[in-house]
Formats: C-alpha cells, sequence, structure tokens
C-alpha cells in the first residue's frame, strides 16, 4: 500500500486515487497485462466500497475506524469526491460499468451540497477545483444541469461573502492552490466541452 508521510492517504493530492487513475491511463499498460489490469481494477472497486452514502471518499485509511466528524469532513480534490471522482470517471471509461458512473454522480451531489469551501479560490482545495467536479460530469453526461451547477460556482468566487471571509491562499498565483487554477476554471466554462481541470484530463 501507498503511504505519504506515513499515512496511508486516498485521494487525488498525494493518494491512491491518482496513482490508479495514471496506471489506468497509461496507453496500453492494462491492454497488454490482464494480471495488472485484475489488481488495478480490484483496487478501484475496493475505494468504491468506501465512499459513503452520503458520496464523499475517507482521506486516508486510518479514517474507516474512524471516521471525521461532519464538521471536519474535507470536500476538496485533494482529499475526498473531488479528486477521487477523476479516477471513477476513468474507470468507466475503461470498464463500461455504470457503478463507476453511479459514484460520479453521488460525489457530484455531494460537491454541490458541500463543496462552497472558505480556503481560497483555488483548484487543490478552493472554490474553482470542487466547480471542475461540475464540469467533468457535464463532458461525461452533457447534462446542462451540471453545466450551470459549474457556473454558479464561478459566480461564488465573487460574490461579497466569499471575497470577505475566504483564506488567503500562501501561494496566491500557484496554479493548484492560488488564481492560476482559478483563471483556467473560468477559461474553461468558455469551452465547456473541452475542460479539463488541469493534467486530469480523463477523456483521452
Amino acid at each position: 500500500m501507498y503511504s505519504y508521510y506515513d499515512t496511508e492517504y486516498l485521494g487525488a493530492a498525494h493518494g491512491l486515487s491518482a496513482i490508479l487513475q495514471v496506471l489506468i491511463q497509461v496507453p496500453g499498460f492494462l491492454d497488454s497485462d490482464p494480471q495488472s489490469e485484475k489488481l488495478v481494477k480490484d483496487s478501484v472497486d475496493y475505494l468504491l466500497g468506501l465512499q459513503t452514502p452520503e458520496g464523499n471518499f475517507p482521506t486516508a485509511l486510518d479514517e474507516i475506524a474512524s471516521p471525521r466528524k461532519d464538521e471536519d469532513e474535507l470536500v476538496h480534490w485533494c482529499h475526498g469526491a473531488p479528486g477521487v471522482i477523476y479516477l471513477m470517471a476513468v474507470a468507466y471509461q475503461r470498464w463500461k460499468d455504470k457503478k463507476y458512473l453511479e459514484s460520479c454522480f453521488k460525489a457530484g451531489e455531494l460537491v454541490w451540497n458541500k463543496g462552497l469551501l472558505k480556503k481560497g479560490p483555488g483548484i487543490c482545495h478552493g472554490v474553482a477545483g470542487n466547480g471542475y467536479v461540475f464540469l467533468l460530469l457535464y463532458r461525461l453526461t452533457s447534462d446542462r444541469l451540471y453545466l450551470f451547477r459549474a457556473a454558479k460556482f464561478a459566480e461564488f468566487l465573487v460574490e461579497a461573502q466569499f471575497l470577505q471571509e475566504a483564506r488567503k491562499p500562501d501561494c496566491p498565483y500557484s496554479l493548484y492552490e492560488g488564481f492560476a487554477g482559478t483563471v483556467c476554471f473560468l477559461a474553461d466554462l468558455i469551452e465547456p466541452q473541452k475542460a479539463a481541470f488541469p493534467f486530469q484530463d480523463v477523456f483521452y
């Protein structure tokens, strides 16, 4: 099992879900090695089994036995459903099993209900990163509901409440934490049929 600083993380920033996503997306890798494909698929299914009824995923394996309190729940690209959704979208495209698509829908509902974050505008743990969830779902389904939701997250970035209460990023111009990622999100709203979270395009 992969670990980072002695913690077995599951999310997209430095956890298992992004590793599995990359393995699925390497051209020809799973096609050439059925045993590896079985191991990867079993691992994806294990992660899928950890999704909560509300749609989120634990941050790390130690949270399975001791789940976070609701008020401490992480709904970020780096930790939680907004990052794991990319793995489930890739799994759906690879294996055509509706259970992965259903996982994406559940993640999307969670983000709609809990995804307006106060950690800033960025894509790692901010509003724009969660807005990308709806652009992904729009590309998966062509359902304009998700395009509407992405636009609402973009609108929130300029709301007075957000501008007054959001935390200022430590690196305000960086891609993942700062405004550079936010600009990517806003630009992708112009052509949503081509939108992709930076370095996470699942439509290959």
